[in-house]
């Protein structure tokens, strides 16, 4: 392994892990996906990369595991999606069929006007892609969505997973317009990393003022159904882990790595300071007296996802982006 940002465990107990290959600008070796077995410790799967589905300036750093079984331990129905930070796609990975292609939107790239950092008084610039993503809650029979966001930006989009899982993009990575959406309505400022729990509740921090908030999927996509878990202008700085794990009593947890980041951007890291902090906290603690437990009568996770994406019947065109294309 050469460079690896973030890690994902599944419910077959196998942690995957996205090797980037890259070390600063220098693509040292093709981007990998490794899985391992945490109970044998054995690596169960390698998958490299194929040139076609990155480009000199991908950096895959966050992979979300979509497993769909038929049962306990069914684990054949696997794919994985992998943030594009700096190439500005989604990187998706079929696992059956050892095969693997890149989409990308108008939605994956970074903000120009969101690509300012203001963290406890000193500010960077960062023009990042997508680097948040969740998925949905896994229902037999129904399909899931994933959310996800680019870093310099202010916006929450959801794509159908079945879109992503269509392996025409081998062909053509770009993804028609209005299959994958942007919600109508903004977060306040910027958020790095996100996860959604079993009841369709999406975690995510806020750069300014460093806090954590949750959103709960059956309602709208609206500021005032952003509910405030925690906050701390020094502790909770820039949240660029975010994760929902089940404790060895099937009670869920959510984890959050933060750190200084601005002071890595800016120079000023001091070594005498905590700079890294990990929290931990059961999300029903956490949503013991939280808006964001209670559901909108007649309405399930998913609401708003449902009306401003297509549904059934969605069909891939041909689709060129950019003036030149058309010369």
């Amino acid at each position: 392994m050469t460079s690896v940002f973030r890690t994902a465990i599944d419910e077959c107990n196998r942690l995957w892990v996205m090797d980037a290959g890259k070390i600063g600008d220098i693509q040292y070796c093709p981007p990998q996906l490794l899985a391992f077995d945490l109970d044998t410790d054995t690596l169960l799967y390698r998958h490299v990369v194929n040139a076609s589905s990155y480009i000199a300036t991908s950096l895959f750093i966050t992979p979300v595991v979509d497993v769909r079984g038929s049962g306990p331990g069914d684990c054949g129905d696997t794919f994985v999606y992998v943030a594009d930070v700096s190439g500005f796609g989604i990187l998706v990975v079929d696992v059956a069929n050892d095969r693997s292609w890149r989409v990308t939107h108008r939605l994956m790239f970074p903000f120009p006007n969101h690509g300012t950092f203001t963290i406890e008084g000193e500010s960077f610039d960062l023009m990042d892609g997508v680097l948040g993503m969740a998925l949905s809650p896994y229902r037999p029979g129904r399909d899931r969505y994933l959310y996800f966001h680019a870093l310099a930006s202010v916006t929450e989009n959801v794509v159908r997973t079945k879109v992503l899982r269509n392996d025409s993009f081998i062909e053509n990575p770009n993804a028609e317009p209005k299959s994958i959406n942007a919600f109508p309505d903004e977060r306040p400022n910027q958020a790095a990393a996100e996860a959604m729990d079993r009841n369709g509740i999406l975690y995510f921090g806020l750069m300014e003022p460093p806090s954590i908030w949750c959103w709960n999927s059956a309602s709208e996509f609206k500021r005032r159904n952003f509910h405030q878990l925690a906050v701390n202008r020094e502790t909770l700085q820039f949240a660029s882990g975010v994760k929902v794990i089940n404790n060895l009593k099937g009670e869920q947890e959510l984890w959050v790595l933060t750190s200084s980041f601005q002071r890595v951007m800016t120079g000023s890291l001091d070594n005498s300071r905590v700079n890294y902090r990990i929290h931990a906290e059961k999300i029903n603690n956490l949503l013991a007296n939280s808006p964001c437990a209670n559901v909108p009568k007649g309405q399930n996770h998913g609401y708003q996802a449902n009306l401003i994406i297509p549904s059934e019947g969605y069909q891939r065109g041909t689709l060129r982006y950019g003036a030149v294309s058309y010369l």
